[in-house]
């Protein structure tokens, strides 16, 4: 078949491979002027599949209600907040946050995230592409020895699961990764199977091996909307023309409010917007071998190459991609906190990027009301670990072989 990708981020490229190997002709649309140019460029780096923890929980209910009064914590509600789409998605979240629901959410994630890694792996292997990819484990550091046996309960769950992980005090924190030996921590959680790596990297190498194997990239190529027949779609209208089409995977990431409306599904995603860093290595036996997250701070950090990127915050404001200078600039503190002399934090590529977020912060996939219009959707604050197996999940409901892992509540419904 002849199918049209629409978005070029994490889940388009992903699925643009699959569907490559499934043998199908393949368009992959952008509206930007290169791959991976928006949350999949500016991610944290970290495929954190031992941290699978769904954003809806009891816990969360105390933050989220706390942030529609008071700004001063990790997440944030803006004067978007009375945005009525924002406030039914986030009435839906607030119907997850109970221990019943985050023990069935959190079952499910983890299924799905222990199979995407898998299939990143998979297609790593098979495609040869580069992305200074680092397996062999991933740092969660703590402040306080009291934060850090918090840190353990948390992690008991996980353990339940098969994960394993050790934990260190701040001294064999820094034998595993010496670029932790001055920075001021208690200890460390290391999850021995996370990993990570340079997704926009990834996303660009792999587009090109799609591109050597047949697959048509259309940059600067924004989708409009789509012309139907009955319950198919035969077209999909761009910034730069009609493309006939046998079929088409939305892979949008965050789909404009418009556009979302002509799709015929129920799509319940809202905008979360972090702040990332990027910044040059200047020294990098002070720097880290490992990725990793400072669990006091809530801001991950992960080396690539010859660079550092940090992530952080979570903002409710609508579909504003601007960032906050205070916001990058404290990640750069925390850099030079972390690991001083390391980087060098006068030059600092800082972006914003909205992470296509469900309330259950789980990706949403199949068709609604057109059959041959299959969903790729809302991989969220996880899109690294989550995007290869949701190619792999789109690929073989298009194939119309059996998933390789139950689908329930991860199907978009006919809107």
């Amino acid at each position: 078949m002849r199918i049209a990708v629409l978005g070029a981020g994490l889940a388009g490229v992903t699925t643009a491979w699959c569907l490559s190997r499934d043998g199908h002709e393949v368009l992959l649309l952008e509206k930007s002027a290169r791959i991976a140019d928006a949350a999949s460029g500016a991610n944290g780096g970290i495929v954190s599949a031992s941290r699978a923890f769904p954003w809806p929980s009891p816990q969360m209910l105390k933050t989220f209600l706390k942030a529609l009064v008071r700004n001063d914590q990790s997440v944030r509600v803006y004067p978007m907040r009375w945005d009525p789409e924002f406030w039914s998605w986030g009435l839906a979240f607030l119907a997850c946050c109970n221990a019943a629901s985050y023990a069935q959410l959190l079952a499910r994630k983890v299924r799905y995230v222990r199979y995407s890694q898998a299939q990143l792996g998979r297609i790593a292997e098979e495609s040869g592409v580069s992305f200074h990819r680092k397996q062999g484990g991933v740092m969660y550091l703590y402040r306080t020895q009291e934060a850090l046996e918090a840190g353990v309960r948390k992690m008991a769950p996980m353990k339940a699961f098969g994960f394993p992980f050790r934990v260190l005090d701040g001294r064999q924190a820094a034998q595993i990764d010496p670029g932790l030996s001055r920075a001021p921590i208690a200890g460390a959680v290391f999850s021995e199977t996370d990993e990570s790596g340079d997704s926009a990297m990834f996303c660009r190498e792999l587009a090109k091996v799609c591109e050597s194997r047949g697959t048509e990239v259309m940059l600067n190529c924004e989708v409009k909307g789509i012309a139907v027949q009955g319950d198919r779609v035969t077209h999909v209208e761009t910034s730069t023309g009609r493309l006939a089409v046998d079929g088409a995977v939305a892979a949008l990431g965050i789909i404009d409010p418009h556009l979302r409306k002509s799709l015929g599904a129920e799509l319940p995603i809202y905008p979360v917007k972090g702040c990332s860093v990027t910044l040059p290595i200047v020294e990098p036996q002070r720097a880290p071998r490992h990725a990793g997250m400072d669990e006091s701070k809530l801001a991950a950090y992960c080396p690539m190459g010859d660079r550092l990127r940090l992530t952080g915050g979570a903002e409710f404001a609508g579909y504003g991609r601007a960032h906050r200078a205070e916001d990058a600039q404290r990640l750069v503190r925390l850099a030079e906190e972390l690991f001083p002399g390391a980087i060098d934090g006068t030059r600092v590529e800082a972006r914003a990027c909205l992470r296509p977020m469900t309330p259950q912060s789980t990706p949403l996939f199949g068709t609604g009301r057109y059959r041959n219009l299959w969903f790729n959707v809302g991989l969220g604050h996880m899109g690294w670990t989550m995007a290869s197996g949701a190619a792999a999940i789109t690929a073989d409901l298009i194939a119309g072989r059996p998933s390789a892992i139950p689908l329930d509540g991860l199907l978009v419904r006919r809107a």
